[in-house]
Parts: structure tokens; C-alpha cells; sequence
């Protein structure tokens, strides 16, 4: 069977985060179901995180100068991350399954080197509550991630200007092959068998 989990790699602002809110969409248009956490890019540095269930939006990072002497937040290299939000963020992953697309977006330093952030990510990755499942990665912690995450079942696609229009396409039909196989799988018929989505 094709490779479940998709790991979303590439350089900084090259459009990650844009392909997975592009497949969200297009799954969605087909009546997939989606869960997850998508993390958005907002000026001045600024990133609010997007949980794909339910729609709600809460701001992640907060500026250097908006955070009060005696707050707590979480430190990891030029941001400064919201307690509450990376918590919320956590159950929204928690949640997130069953789904037919789950997005992890973005496993960093923060999960890998601290274990805080989205490390609930990837109990989940681990699991089989998903058809298939899209986790943004910076291009130099591929390797760490790909060790934290079933061999068998994942596989890398790099994001660069001349392939992230065309990629939600490729994903959404990653993601129909997959349902179509676990279809089969589930009813042992062919694969113009009609199984409702959730």
C-alpha cells in the first residue's frame, strides 16, 4: 500500500503550510474529513495556528514587547510561544482523529529539542486513526523526524516554487488512492464499491 503519512519539507516561506491549507480545501470539497493543526504565517513575525475541525484560530506567538514580566511563555530560538495556545493546540491534535486528512503543521525544534509544541503530533502519526496524514518539517530536521515516525508508511515531498500550485492535487489523489484502498480492505470487494465518508 502507498506510504500514509506525507512529510511536507522545504525551505522557510517557500509555501508548506499554503499546500496544506490548499489539500484541507480540496478534501474537503470531495466530503473527506480533516483535522489537525495548520500554523499561519501573519507579518512581523507573527503565527497563529489554525485547528483544521473546528476552524478556530488562536494566536501563537506573542512579540517580545507584548509579553508581561511575570508571563510564562515558552522560548524556542526568535519566538516566543503562548502557553495556552500550545496546550489548546495539543488537544485540537488530540481530537483530531478519527480523519480522513490530518495535518500536522509545523514539527520543529520546539517538539524535537524541548518536547513541548505539538509532540501529541506524533502518538497520532503513530497511529491508524487516519487515511493519510501531512506533517510540515523544516528540510534540516527531516532526518530526526523521519526516526520518530513509522518507516514503512512514510514517504517526503519537497516543496519549491515550481511544484506547490500542483502539490494539493497530487495529495488529494495520494488521499483518494489510500481511502479506496482501505475501502477494498475493509469490504474485500472492488474498488466501485460505494462506502459513504464520515
Amino acid at each position: 500500500m502507498a506510504a500514509r503519512i506525507v512529510i511536507l519539507t522545504g525551505e522557510r516561506g517557500v509555501g508548506k503550510s499554503t499546500v496544506c491549507c490548499k489539500t484541507v480545501a480540496l478534501a474537503r470539497a470531495r466530503g473527506y474529513t480533516c483535522g489537525g493543526i495548520i500554523t499561519l504565517s501573519r507579518p512581523n513575525d507573527i503565527r497563529d495556528v489554525l485547528d483544521v475541525r473546528s476552524g478556530d484560530v488562536r494566536r501563537l506567538t506573542i512579540a517580545p514587547d507584548e509579553v508581561e514580566p511575570d508571563e510564562s511563555v515558552v522560548v524556542q530560538g526568535r519566538f516566543r510561544f503562548n502557553p495556552d495556545t500550545l496546550s489548546w493546540g495539543g488537544d485540537a491534535l488530540t481530537y483530531a482523529t478519527p480523519c480522513h486528512l490530518f495535518v500536522a503543521d509545523e514539527l520543529g525544534p520546539l517538539e524535537l529539542e524541548q518536547g513541548q509544541g505539538w509532540v501529541k503530533a506524533f502518538d497520532v502519526l503513530r497511529g491508524n486513526d487516519f487515511t493519510l496524514a501531512l506533517a510540515v518539517v523544516r528540510i534540516e530536521l527531516l532526518e530526526r523526524t523521519q526516526l520518530k515516525l513509522p518507516a514503512g508508511s512514510t514517504t517526503s515531498l519537497t516543496v519549491v516554487p515550481h511544484n506547490r500550485d500542483c502539490l494539493p492535487g497530487v495529495l488529494l489523489e495520494m488521499l483518494e488512492k489510500e481511502d479506496t484502498g482501505e475501502n477494498e480492505e475493509r469490504i474485500g470487494g472492488p474498488p466501485d464499491v460505494s462506502i459513504s465518508r464520515l
